[in-house]
């Protein structure tokens, strides 16, 4: 989903809450992706229900994404500032 997506898709893939832990606490995320379809669960919230995503690929890498970036002077700035990952798990679905 890229900058030029239409405002119904920017609005769908926008959670609809807030749900992170405070910083320093390990955030525990589901996310589900069936056909083009993504749904997130973070904490146990359901923060997005179900966002159809057209250009979705059927096939590719899994990568994760970081808002923060490097000041001037070499430090993380900005949410979320350093990401750390741990216990991946990734279970293919059933076809149905």
């Amino acid at each position: 989903m890229g900058a030029r997506s239409s405002p119904e898709l920017r609005a769908a893939a926008t959670p609809r809450h807030r749900a992170d832990k405070p910083v320093g606490e390990w955030n525990h995320f589901e996310i589900t992706v069936a056909g083009k379809t993504v749904a997130v669960v973070l904490n146990g919230v359901t923060v997005i229900p179900g966002a159809t995503i057209p250009d979705m690929p059927e096939t590719g890498r899994i990568a994760f994404q970081h808002h923060g970036s490097r000041n001037k002077q070499g430090e993380w700035v900005g949410p979320p500032s350093l990401v750390q990952f741990k216990n991946i798990y990734i279970k293919e679905l059933d076809e149905k």
